[in-house]
C-alpha cells in the first residue's frame, strides 16, 4: 500500500481506515483502498462501518477481482446507514462467468447477472424493503403495498410495490438503467433530486458525468432476458459489447478503443452460444475486424 495514501482517522476518533484496511484478508489494489477511504466518511457510526466492511470483504474474498464492485456497494449503504441499525448481514456475489439467485424473505425473487454483489437483510423489519445492488440484477417484486421494495444502486434509487424490473449499475460503466417489465416504479436520482414514473417497456439512463437523463421505449422482455441465457444488444458501441461479454465469459477483451467507437451493432445471442459463436459473428458484423484467443484473454484487430 502506498505510505502517501491518506491516513486521516475516519472512525469518530476510534479506528482508521487504514487500519480497517490492514485488519481484513482482502487483498486489493491503492485504487480501491482511496475509494474505501473517500467512502468511509459517509457512514456516522464506528461500529456500522466496521460490521458492514467485513461483510463486504467476505464477498470480496470469494472473487477478489470485484473490488470495485464490492466497494461501489459500500457507497450507497451510505443514506441508510446513517439512520438505521446495520442490519444487512447477507450478500449474494455473482462471480464474472456466472450468475446467481435468491428469494428474499419476502418472497420476492433477484437474479444476479455477473460481477455483481446484492446486500440484502435476513428479513425485512422495516417499513420499507431495502436492498442494494452494484452491477445488474432482475426483480420479480412479491407485493405488499404498506411496505415499498427499494433497491439502491450508485445512483438510482428504485421504489416498487409489486412488479418485474432490471437495475443496471455496474461500477466504471458510462450509464446506469432501470427498465421496467411490469407494473410500475419510481426511479429517484438523487444527484439532480428528480422522481420519474416508468410504465412497462420503458426505460431510464442516466449518464453521472454529465448528469443526464434520457428515456427509451425497449422490448423489456429481451433486456431481462440474459436471466434466461440471452445476450442482447441494440445500438451498442463495441466498448459496451466487449464488457459484457467480459462479464458473461470471464475473459479479458483488448482493442483498440478509437478504432472501434463508431461501430452500433444490434445483434441478439441464443442460450448456449459459446464465446467463439458470439465472437466469430461480431467479426462478420465489423468488416475488416477479426481476433485472436490466448487461453482468456481476446485480441480484437481492426
Amino acid at each position: 500500500m502506498d505510505n502517501n495514501t491518506n491516513k486521516e482517522n475516519l472512525f469518530d476518533g476510534r479506528f482508521s481506515m487504514e487500519e480497517l484496511w490492514n485488519e481484513s484478508s482482502v487483498e486489493a489494489g491503492p485504487r480501491s483502498y482511496r475509494e474505501l477511504v473517500r467512502l468511509g466518511t459517509r457512514i456516522d457510526s464506528a461500529e456500522k462501518k466496521r460490521r458492514l466492511f467485513r461483510i463486504l470483504a467476505s464477498a470480496f474474498a470469494v472473487a477478489a477481482s470485484m473490488a470495485v464492485t464490492a466497494f461501489a456497494v459500500y457507497s450507497i449503504t451510505r443514506r441508510t446507514y446513517a439512520k438505521s441499525p446495520l442490519e444487512y448481514t447477507r450478500n449474494l456475489v455473482a462471480e464474472y462467468g456466472q450468475t446467481s439467485s435468491v428469494t428474499l424473505s419476502d418472497g420476492t425473487k433477484v437474479h444476479l447477472n455477473s460481477g455483481s454483489t446484492l446486500l440484502y437483510p435476513e428479513q425485512f423489519t422495516d417499513s420499507k424493503r431495502i436492498v442494494f445492488l452494484t452491477g445488474e440484477a432482475n426483480f420479480n417484486v412479491a407485493q405488499d403495498p404498506s411496505r415499498p421494495f427499494i433497491v439502491k444502486s450508485s445512483y438510482m434509487d428504485v421504489k416498487a410495490l409489486g412488479t418485474e424490473f432490471c437495475v443496471q449499475s455496474y461500477a466504471g460503466e458510462k450509464t446506469v438503467s432501470t427498465t421496467l417489465s411490469a407494473g410500475k416504479v419510481e426511479v429517484t436520482i438523487p444527484s439532480v433530486k428528480k422522481s420519474y414514473i416508468l410504465e412497462p417497456d420503458n426505460q431510464i439512463l442516466f449518464s453521472p458525468s454529465d448528469k443526464e437523463v434520457s428515456f427509451a421505449r425497449v422490448d423489456a422482455k429481451k433486456i431481462l432476458g440474459w436471466e434466461d441465457g440471452y445476450l442482447t444488444f441494440s445500438n451498442a458501441s463495441f466498448p459496451e459489447i466487449a464488457s459484457v461479454l467480459e462479464r458473461r465469459f470471464n475473459v479479458s477483451i483488448s482493442y483498440n478503443a478509437e478504432n472501434m467507437k463508431r461501430n452500433a451493432l444490434n445483434v441478439r445471442f441464443m442460450p448456449g452460444e459459446s464465446l467463439d459463436d458470439v465472437l466469430d459473428v461480431l467479426a462478420l458484423l465489423i468488416p475488416g475486424s477479426g481476433y485472436r484467443k490466448d487461453a482468456d484473454r481476446i485480441y480484437w484487430r481492426f
